[in-house]
């Protein structure tokens, strides 16, 4: 009986033993089949045509986009200059991604759309690829071999078109509804005839699944979304800088500030200004303050330099052909600024809380923006003095003082010294009873003696004047004799 016992268990254990050596045989063998090499022919309008290395364990997507990097990378390899770079990038990325024709060695033949493979992850349109493969892309025209969609869809798109195509499938391209738009059930589809001279007009339910012809426009119709983000953004003395959400032509000055928390008791209300993008140049500076603000909170007015670069830009423009003298330059440089710096809407900050004032009621814009400085009590000093730059203000204080602190006159300082006050920036002379006040600067102008030439021109243009004056004498004269 043991010896039978025995003789069972040998049996058994040996059978174990071979049934697992030829599993492992089999497992070996698929591997070894799995990782040897394959070749796949490319052909038709890609990239590049030819045979290539691949394996059976590969995707014809997988395939195609290692041929296409690799073939990318060897022509820009040989490119310097950064337009010829750019071109053959553009060139490389026209070749078709349907209506890919997949030739098998047994006689199969598939037609393959990896654009649906890459916005379904479905593999049927992805199949893994087999020795002696072909793949042939078609040629395309993207000018007439299209159709296009907009309107309530999330990406617009322009795309192949294939025989057989949908409704559902322009939809699936432009990434699908965009679900932002409510009651969204039609579609309009413009199709042309007689050579483009006659329109179709057709209006279709989504849920119809109409089938599409090449050349198609689809619009997607909806109403109007008005639920933005609409936002201003407060700069500066305010309890609680930053963007302050706003309703569509319904949030005034006020309401703003008091989201902000209001003023803080160094906000500068004679100062603060609102910008709107009503101009080039004021786009460019509510740009900057944005990126200015966005990258320091606690924002520092450093945009106001950007600006000064811009403007001197504009500066360079202006005078490229202008005929005029330095002296007559600078007046013009002073006007540009302004109608540059200036663009803005005129708000009386200290009044926005009073109930009898416009101002508060002033309605704020989608975009714009409110900076509020901070009060600084000094005096800027500049022009011919020798130290040129702020100083501090003191109460009773007189012009003069302030020049004895930025160092004195100049050598070619003028006797006329000028007061430009800060609050209106108006220019006055300055005598013993001008008062200063915090913000206001001091300029000391420049006494520039004026080139021969100048003067030359001056009297040049008044003979003129004199020479028209006596003829038009000389012809009354004449007339009444």
């Amino acid at each position: 009986m043991r010896v039978i016992r025995a003789l069972l268990v040998l049996l058994i254990t040996t059978s174990i033993s071979l049934g697992q050596t030829s599993e492992k045989s089999n497992l070996i063998k698929s591997n070894s089949t799995f990782l040897q090499p394959i070749a796949v022919t490319i052909g038709g309008n890609f990239v590049v045509n030819g045979s290539f290395t691949s394996f059976t364990t590969q995707r014809l997507d997988h395939f195609i986009t290692e041929v296409f990097i690799e073939a990318q990378k060897n022509a820009l390899g040989r490119l310097t200059q950064i337009e010829a770079q750019q071109k053959v990038l553009d060139e490389f990325s026209k070749y078709p991604l349907r209506e890919i024709t997949l030739k098998r060695a047994n006689g199969d033949v598939q037609k393959i759309d990896l654009l649906k493979y890459r916005l379904t992850g479905d593999f049927k349109y992805n199949p893994y690829l087999m020795n002696d493969d072909v793949i042939i892309f078609p040629g395309y025209d993207d000018k007439t071999n299209f159709v296009e969609i907009d309107g309530a869809v999330n990406k617009p798109v322009k795309f192949q078109y294939v025989e057989g195509d949908k409704l559902s499938d322009a939809i699936l391209f432009a990434g699908g509804l965009n679900k932002s738009y409510e009651n969204v059930s039609i579609a309009e589809i413009s199709r042309l005839h007689d050579k483009g001279t006659r329109e179709e007009l057709i209006k279709v339910n989504l849920t119809d699944d109409f089938s599409l012809l090449r050349g198609d426009r689809i619009r997607i119709p909806f109403e109007q979304n008005n639920k933005k983000e609409f936002k201003a953004l407060v700069i500066g003395e305010v309890n609680s800088p930053g963007y302050v959400y706003i309703t569509k032509n319904n949030s005034t000055v006020q309401d703003v500030i008091n989201k902000a928390n209001g003023f803080t008791p160094s906000a500068w209300l004679e100062r603060t200004e609102l910008l709107r993008g009503s101009s080039e140049s004021q786009v460019l500076k509510m740009e900057s303050l944005r990126r200015s603000f966005e990258k320091d909170r606690n924002y520092n007015f450093l945009a106001t330099e950007r600006l000064l670069n811009e403007l001197n830009v504009e500066q360079l423009k202006l005078f490229r052909m202008a005929d005029t003298f330095p002296q007559d330059s600078m007046v013009v440089i002073i006007d540009n600024a302004l109608r540059l710096i200036d663009n803005k809407s005129i708000i009386d900050f200290t009044k926005i809380n009073s109930d009898s004032s416009a101002d508060g009621k002033f309605i704020i814009n989608d975009g714009d923006i409110i900076v509020v400085p901070r009060k600084e009590e000094l005096v800027y000093v500049f022009g011919q003095v020798k130290n040129p730059g702020y100083q501090k203000y003191e109460t009773g204080k007189k012009y003069n003082h302030y020049i004895e602190r930025a160092g004195g006159l100049g050598e070619r300082a003028e006797d006329e010294i000028k007061i430009i006050k800060g609050n209106s920036y108006a220019w006055t002379t300055a005598d013993i009873k001008s008062v200063i006040d915090p913000g206001d600067f001091i300029y000391v102008p420049k006494n520039v003696p004026k080139s021969f030439e100048y003067y030359i021109r001056a009297i040049g243009s008044i003979s003129s004047v004199v020479t028209a004056i006596a003829t038009i004498i000389l012809i009354v004269i004449q007339s009444g004799k």
